[in-house]
Parts: C-alpha cells; structure tokens; sequence
C-alpha cells in the first residue's frame, strides 16, 4: 500500500499556515472548519464563551452580566488564537456551507469534535439566537492617522461595512444611515441612478466629484430644495460627530431594528498588538466595551486578540502610563489563554489521521 493511501485526508492538499480573517472563499472555510481540532484546552475555551455568551442571553437585565460583554483570547504566535476566532465566527453565524457536493451547517461539523454532548447542546441553544458577526484585523482596517479614536473609527468602519454603507466616509454612511431608518434608502439609489446614470454603490467614494448629482437625488428622495440638499452635502463631513456613546446608539438602533433578541459580535484580531503600549488607545477600547455592554444590554459582544494575557498587557501600560485600566478588566472578564501544549493532538488529529480499516491494518 502507498504511503499516500494511509491517511484520511489528500496529504497532498494545501494547508494554510497562516488563517487569514478575510480569506472566506467557500473551499477555505470548508477546510478550517473539518480540519479544526477540539483539543483539550480549546474544549475548555468553548465552555467558557458559551457559558458567559449564554448567561447574556438568560438574564438580559442583569446588569452584572450585560456589563461582561468582552473577550480577550491571548497566545503568541503560532498558538492558533487567529485560528481559533475564526472557527468561533464561523459557528455564531452557523452558516451552510457546500463543498464538493457535500453540505453541512458549520455547528455540524462539531458535533463529531465535542464529546461532551451538554456542550454541544449548550453550542446549539445559543446559535438558536440571530446574530450578526464580524470578523476582522484591526490593523488592517485601520488609518494609521487617525489618532486616539482610531479603534472607534474602525469599529464604526466595520458596522458600516456590514450594514452595506460606506466603509470610508462614515459622514455619507451617516447619510445612509439616516435615509434607511426613514425607509427611503432604495429611493435614494434609485433617484442617484435617474441622476447620474449610475449605480450610488459603485460612485459614492467619489461623491465629491458627483455633487450636483447627489444633491438632485437627496433633495427628490426627501422632498427638500435644492439648496438645502447642498447645505447638507456640503456641511455633512464637519457637522459629523463620531463619538463612543453615538456608536453605541447606532449599534442599539440596528439591533432593536432587527429584533428584541439579535445581536452582534465583533471579533477583531492583533488588537493587543495595534495598542502596543499607547494607553489612549486602550482607554478607547475600555470605554466602547464598556458603552456596548450597557446600552446594548449584553446584545453586542467584543472579542479581541492579543499576544499578551489582559493582565499582562495592564501592568506594562502602568509602568508606563499613569492612566485608570481598572474597569478594562470587568468588561473583558472573560479570558482565554491558548498555548502550544497540545500541537501532538492536532497533527495527530489533523495530519496523521487514519481510516479504521487502515489502522487495524497497520496495528496487525
């Protein structure tokens, strides 16, 4: 028997070495989620977030357990917390998926991982709530000239992004925004399409050269005039005010659009990394949990990743800084710690797993 005939899966197939938060096309996120691997630590991790996501979703006016809506997943590289954020956004959104003619929800293919079948039950009872999830590298989204509220502009940018308004300029998403809770946001797409001939989507990051355009369609859209359109348009980056509680009153106004028991997770990945040891930009992140949990009332959860354990990273930043990080660690009171302790499992899980019929073969 060829060597290559021993293993259950292609030895030949390409394995990612580094998980990518935007790498989703169907074939890569197929094999992360069959190839992922329930070791002993990661089960004990998965308890843990099902178990404070779940008090969150039993006892929503209880202000103790609505305030705990951070995580904070610690492991230096190569410890599979990027990996691990990412399988965990592929099972809150429990999605189908299909590959190879072959279809399955991402929970199912966990329940052949998880031994333990009150876990899994417990997995199940709370991917019975609608969520919405958004995965990203904070780095990667963020503009390195924002300053101190950086963290917030990504998080805003990310909302935005999922709720199909523009990324870049959150002053023309505000605009969006705005037009969508009035109900009139098909109407604008449609009077910009009469207007400049064009798709709104496709031109809105040059708005500034389609003014007039705009202007036309805003003012059929709402019924104004023409020159209180341009007013708007031409006021609408100055007079937009992004702060943590406008934040997180849009968060709320989304998720009470979608229902009393929706909710949102982010999950941003290298956040421990992008803070370095700016205080300030800690600060932000204490202070968006904190705003999140209560008024949201634990619908809207934070996961972030970090070289560093919290604690860890907290005292490195009073060495430094003289800044209050006491509530940091109430808002983000659950905390995983991923180590390499149990690389044998997965390679023997992963890359070295055999068919019965050949163990028994090879065993004789």
């Amino acid at each position: 028997m060829l060597i290559e005939k021993l293993f259950k899966r292609d030895i030949f197939r390409p394995i990612n070495g580094v998980v990518k938060a935007d790498q989703l096309d169907e074939s890569s996120v197929w094999q992360e989620l069959d190839e992922f691997v329930v070791t002993r630590e990661l089960d004990q991790h998965l308890r843990k977030f099902f178990s404070a996501y779940l008090d969150a979703i039993d006892r929503p006016n209880d202000v103790d357990v609505s305030g705990k809506i951070g995580v904070w997943v610690s492991g230096f590289f190569g410890s599979g917390k990027s990996h691990f954020i990412k399988v965990l956004s592929y099972l809150l959104r429990n999605r189908t998926h299909s590959y190879a003619g072959d279809t399955k929800q991402a929970v199912d293919f966990f329940e052949s991982k998880i031994a333990d079948a009150m876990l899994f039950g417990d997995i199940k009872r709370a991917l019975a709530s609608k969520v919405d999830v958004i995965l990203f590298n904070i780095d990667s989204k963020a503009d390195h000239r924002s300053g101190r509220d950086v963290i917030l502009q990504v998080f805003l940018k990310v909302l935005n992004e999922m709720r199909g308004y523009s990324p870049d300029h959150p002053h023309i998403a505000h605009m969006e925004r705005y037009l969508d809770g009035k109900g009139k946001l098909p109407q604008f797409h449609e009077a910009y399409r009469n207007a400049a001939g064009a798709e709104w989507k496709d031109e809105r990051d040059a708005y500034e050269f389609n003014r007039d355009e705009v202007v036309k369609a805003l003012s059929a859209t709402l019924g104004q005039t023409i020159e209180s359109a341009q007013k708007w348009i031409d006021n609408a980056d100055k007079n937009f005010a992004l702060t943590i509680e406008n934040f997180c009153k849009w968060v709320k106004e989304y998720l009470d659009s979608r229902g009393p028991d929706h909710r949102i997770v982010f999950l941003a990945d290298e956040v421990g990394q992008f803070i370095g040891t700016d205080g300030h930009l800690m600060l932000n992140l204490q202070t968006i949990a904190e705003n999140l949990g209560t008024v949201c009332d634990g619908r809207a959860w934070i996961v972030v990743t970090s070289q560093e354990a919290l604690d860890k990273v907290l005292g490195e930043l009073k060495k430094t800084q003289d800044m209050d990080f006491s509530k940091i660690q109430g808002r983000f009171a659950t905390r995983l710690s991923l180590s390499s302790a149990n690389v044998d499992e997965v390679i023997q899980s992963r890359l070295l797993a055999k068919d019965p019929d050949v163990v028994e073969t090879t065993r004789d």
